[in-house]
């Protein structure tokens, strides 16, 4: 699969006066874009090791070591959201790694991964919505290595942070990376939902910065 492709595809996630009528026509259809974005290392990967890094000369031996990365896909029984240890789930790490360094943070944020299944009555518009990216309550990423039969693909939950102390997340099962393309489109989607400002918001601070001024 064209990795051009699939970058003109994440190009989307950056530019909002952008559509996917860019793209080629076949990538038009649902089952098209699913198959592109569920290519070989599109948007995930096998877990990106430091030691392996340092073997093939792709980063300096001076780099900081590390043993997660923002976006990977790990699964812990140690992970707490509104107070309830979560079991039996698979999560997508949202920290950055820069704060998953041991003894940096006490705590690292994570997203929830909600399978979705051929026996889900809503599996087509949910798939729909993000594969076109339309959704900011969802991220696509394809069916993962384990995954039981009936799986269709993983969605990234953003409607709630779920909290794990950084100790117990390094004792984590990591299961895959994320791509450059799939760590961008998240990091775009992260940022855009978390910190995004209105128009109306805008108007309002600057009209109080003004007033406060003057």
């Amino acid at each position: 699969m064209s990795l051009s492709l699939i970058c003109k595809a994440s190009l989307m996630i950056f530019n909002p006066y952008l559509s996917f009528s860019l793209l080629p026509k076949k990538l038009a259809i649902a089952k098209a874009r699913q198959r592109l974005f569920n290519a070989n290392g599109a948007l995930i990967r096998p877990p990106i090791e430091y030691q392996a890094l340092i073997e093939q000369k792709l980063i300096p031996l001076e780099e900081d070591s590390f043993a997660l990365l923002q976006g990977d896909i790990i699964s812990s029984d140690a992970a707490y959201f509104l107070g309830e240890r979560i079991t039996g789930t698979k999560f997508t790490i949202a920290s950055s790694t820069c704060d998953l360094v041991p003894g940096r943070r006490q705590y690292a944020a994570l997203l929830r991964l909600q399978p979705i299944t051929i026996d889900n009555p809503h599996a087509k518009q949910l798939l729909g919505e993000m594969l076109k990216f339309t959704s900011t309550q969802r991220m696509y990423l394809p069916p993962l290595p384990g995954d039981r039969d009936g799986v269709l693909a993983n969605a990234v939950l953003f409607d709630g942070v779920v909290q794990i102390r950084l100790d117990d997340l390094l004792m984590a099962t990591r299961h895959a990376s994320l791509s450059l393309v799939g760590w961008r489109i998240f990091g775009s989607l992260v940022r855009t939902i978390m910190v995004r400002a209105g128009s109306s918001e805008v108007k309002m601070r600057t009209s109080l910065q003004r007033k406060q001024d003057f």
